[in-house]
């Protein structure tokens, strides 16, 4: 973890709080009430983090809600194989850590950022409060799990029905969905390793490398180290629905 700001940001920028935070308006926390809002952030914490920094690992207890500032964020939970597979995406301004939150459980999996993060950790204690006060917020933090749930079995379903080249396909337009696209609407907006996007589809590495070299020579992308360039969607979809 660094202490100094990785993307540049001025130092006040831990100074912020719940009350002045300007992602909020986009989190499950934008309704709350400037009282509600004190309540989170007593005791938050911020922190940073560079790429390859793990952020909280599976098996460790809870230390309360984390919020994801800036930064992209993959969830990875121990596998059989040398691979373990990316079970979640996450970009700002998102929860995790909330079901080890609720069960008082140690974490199911490992956070570990993609690029430059900002986290801040809500306070177990406080963020329950408000819960158990505020209904509105209640129903969207059930909305938001029960969201989750459905679009993970949605995700094992295909990861376990689906050939290799629908795997990959989805793993891509998963990346899309999540993440977007540079400013020409073409590049993906995030730079995974193989290894990750081989993880992402459940995978070998090798077999991410020649899927990719294929689709490549099929003009249905472009690849430049690790960016990659979305030259056919419409073929990448067909891929993905063909299975």
């Amino acid at each position: 973890m660094e202490n100094t700001h990785p993307c540049g940001l001025s130092p006040e920028a831990e100074a912020h709080t719940c009350m002045t935070c300007w992602v909020k308006r986009l989190s499950l926390l934008r309704d709350l009430s400037q009282e509600e809002l004190r309540l989170a952030n007593n005791g938050r914490v911020f922190e940073q983090y560079l790429p390859g920094d793990v952020i909280f690992e599976e098996g460790m207890p809870s230390r309360g809600l984390f919020c994801l500032n800036f930064g992209k964020v993959k969830i990875v939970r121990s596998g059989l194989g040398d691979n373990d597979p990316i079970i979640a995406l996450k970009k700002p301004v998102e929860f995790m850590g909330m079901k080890a939150l609720f069960l008082e459980k140690n974490h199911s999996g490992t956070a570990i950022a993609l690029e430059p993060c900002g986290i801040c950790i809500i306070p177990r204690d406080g963020f329950l409060e408000i819960v158990k006060k505020n209904n509105d917020l209640s129903l969207k933090v059930v909305q938001m799990l029960s969201k989750e749930v459905e679009a993970a079995d949605k995700r094992m379903i295909n990861l376990t029905q689906k050939h290799l080249r629908g795997r990959l396909a989805d793993a891509l337009l998963l990346l899309l969905d999540r993440f977007g696209t540079n400013e020409d609407e073409e590049t993906l907006a995030a730079q995974l390793k193989r290894a990750d996007l081989a993880a992402l589809a459940n995978m070998t590495v090798a077999n991410a490398i020649r899927i990719l070299s294929d689709f490549s020579k099929e003009h249905i992308l472009e690849i430049d180290r690790r960016k990659i360039k979305l030259l056919n969607l419409d073929k990448l979809r067909e891929i993905s629905a063909l299975g």
